[in-house]
This record gives structure tokens, sequence and C-alpha cells, in this order.
């Protein structure tokens, strides 16, 4: 807040009137009326008796707060956004630029501001000129500004909204510069890496580095729904549990995955019942899969993956632990007892040695 709102408001906390506070501080009510008008200031000698007075520190008193809160900054771009609508792009950048120089400090600030700012940019993208190009190198800039914050969180956010954007404009050796600063962590580096490859003319590269990112998902959405029927079974809530195994059956087959990953819930789901013939007949089912090489090229999805041909083995490799947990899992019991099991597991041990 500023420092009228500050006196403002902390008067009205303590229940004090405009010539209450006066008198406490040896000043007219006129005077105490335009502080909170923001038409005057109070004078520097009396700064340390208002602070007392009104309860806070000095800094509180003079807007000496160096960031911004995430709710503050939230409203914030909410009023920057309705200046955008109402008055127009430039008068959303001045007001921008008010409230950089009001908190000069704050990264988060800033790289939310450009965010702002390049969104509305981006609403009107018929406009053209001088202007324009000053209102893109200024978002630029608090890009760059953040790309150098000592918030690490700041200035991984900022560094990937940066190389997009040279991406967009062509700056292809800073954004190849930029991707290189970019933790591994970041999740959506791999798909930054391909749009720039994209654009550098290293097309195949591209189409890797996406249809990677679309397997790898594909694959997480798998596991989040495997932790799904879990949850619901544990609640006894086997109806859910029935959809959302019937939820990663379809994704599994929309998104081409192995065997092994499509047949994991249904497996899931007859080991919750202990339909001891069904899960026989799946686990048969996914320990088979591991044993077939998996040509991944050969979906229309990801042809320009690598053959998975050569992956045999190490799938192979999963075998001998999958039968050692069933032997061993408790919850087995039942599967254990089911007829035909023994030969089942005793077939895929000789299999595998």
């Amino acid at each position: 807040m500023k420092l009228n709102e500050v006196i403002r408001t902390r008067r009205q906390a303590l229940g004090l009137t405009q010539e209450q506070l006066a008198q406490k501080l040896g000043v007219s009510a006129p005077a105490v009326n335009e502080w909170e008008r923001n038409l005057n200031y109070p004078d520097v000698t009396l700064l340390p008796a208002l602070a007392r007075t009104l309860g806070v520190d000095l800094n509180t008193l003079l807007s000496f707060q160096e960031d911004l809160t995430d709710q503050e900054i939230g409203l914030f771009l909410n009023q920057l956004y309705e200046a955008s609508q109402e008055a127009g792009c430039g008068a959303a950048f001045q007001m921008a630029r008010d409230k950089l120089r009001e908190y000069p400090n704050s990264d988060k600030l800033a790289y939310n501001v450009a965010g702002m700012l390049a969104g509305v940019l981006a609403l009107q993208p018929e406009a053209g000129g001088p202007e324009r190009q000053a209102q893109e190198a200024e978002v630029t800039a608090l890009y760059e500004r953040c790309v150098r914050s000592a918030d690490p969180q700041v200035r991984e956010w900022s560094t990937y909204a940066l190389a997009s954007r040279c991406v967009k404009t062509g700056e292809l050796d800073r954004a190849e510069e930029l991707l290189g600063q970019l933790s591994d962590a970041h999740r959506e580096k791999r798909e930054l890496k391909a749009r720039l490859r994209w654009a550098q003319g290293r097309r195949e590269e591209a189409w890797v580095f996406l249809e990677q990112e679309l397997f790898d998902r594909a694959h997480s959405i798998q596991t989040t729904l495997l932790s799904m029927i879990d949850w619901a079974l544990e609640e006894g809530d086997r109806e859910r549990a029935h959809i959302l195994a019937g939820a990663a059956v379809r994704s599994g087959e929309v998104f081409d995955l192995s065997d092994y990953a499509v047949l994991s819930t249904p497996f899931q789901m007859a080991a919750a019942e202990q339909d001891g013939p069904r899960a026989l007949e799946l686990l048969d089912r996914l320990l088979h899969s591991l044993t077939v090489p998996w040509d991944l090229a050969a979906s229309p999805l990801y042809p320009h993956l690598p053959t998975k041909d050569a992956v045999g083995e190490d799938q192979r490799a999963l075998i001998p632990p999958i039968l050692d947990s069933m032997e061993r899992d408790p919850e087995c019991v039942f599967l254990r007892e089911t007829p035909g099991y023994a030969e089942l597991i005793q077939r895929y041990r000789n299999e595998v040695t």
C-alpha cells in the first residue's frame, strides 16, 4: 500500500477520526485529510511519531516492501488487463512501469507483468509500427532482467518464456543459449527443444522430441490412473475403480502403448476382486508381452522414435522379479491357489533361464 493508504487504513482500524489523529500529532485535520487523499505528504520530522501512533514501523509506513505477495501480484495483473481493455496498451504499459518503479526489486512482479503485457500484445496482432516494436522490446527486456534473477523459480520461468519468445522471433542462437540454461527437470523443455529444432530446419530431431514427449506423457497418464484406481479400491468404491480402469485401457489403446501397459489395469482389477481365472489369464498375457520385441516405430503416433526391437532382452529381464513378487505377495494367495498357476509360473521361469 502507498503512504496515504497506510495512514487511512491504520487510522480507521484504530477507530480514530482525522481530527483525533491530527490532535495526537499536533497538526490540523485538513492536513491529515490531504495526506489520505494523496495531495500532500507529512513532514519528515513527523514520520516517527506518525508511525508510532498508527502502530506500524517506518518501513511499512513508507511502503518499503521489497516484494508483493502472490495475491497482490494477481490483483495487479487483473487491474493491468482491465486497463488494457479500457484505455489501450499504452495505458497498461505505463501502469506497469509505475508499479515496477514502486517495487524495483521484485523479480516475481517483473516476470508476471512481462507475461501479462505479452498477452495483451498478442490480443492485438494487427497492431504495428514503432510503438508496437518498442512495447515488444520492453517485454523482452523484462524477461532478460528476470533471467538473471536470484530467485531460481523466477529465473527458470523467465528463461523458458524468453527462449520461447526468441524461437518465435527467429533469434535461434539466443534461444539455443537459453535452452541450455534450463534445468532438465523443466517440464516443457523437450517441447521447446522440438520447436527450436523445427525452426532450425532439423525436422527429424523435432519429430523425435515431440513423439517422445507424447509417449512419456501417455505413460504418465497411465501411472496416475493406476494410483487413482488404488485409492478408489481402498475406499471401497468399486464402481469408480472400474470406470478408471476402463479409462486407462482406452487411453493406453489410443496412445498405442505396449500390451503390458494396457493390460496392467484389468489385471489390477481382477486381483482386487480375487477373480483367479481372470487374473491368471491376464498375468499370462502380461508376461507374454514382455517376451515379444516391441516395434514402437510401427505406430503412426511414433514413427520417428527408434524401433524397440532391441528392447526384447531388457523386457524379459522384468519377468523374474514379477514372478518372485507373485510368489511372496500375501495378496496373491488367491492367485497361487488358482488351477494352472504353478504351471504358468514354471513355464515363464524356464523361458527366461
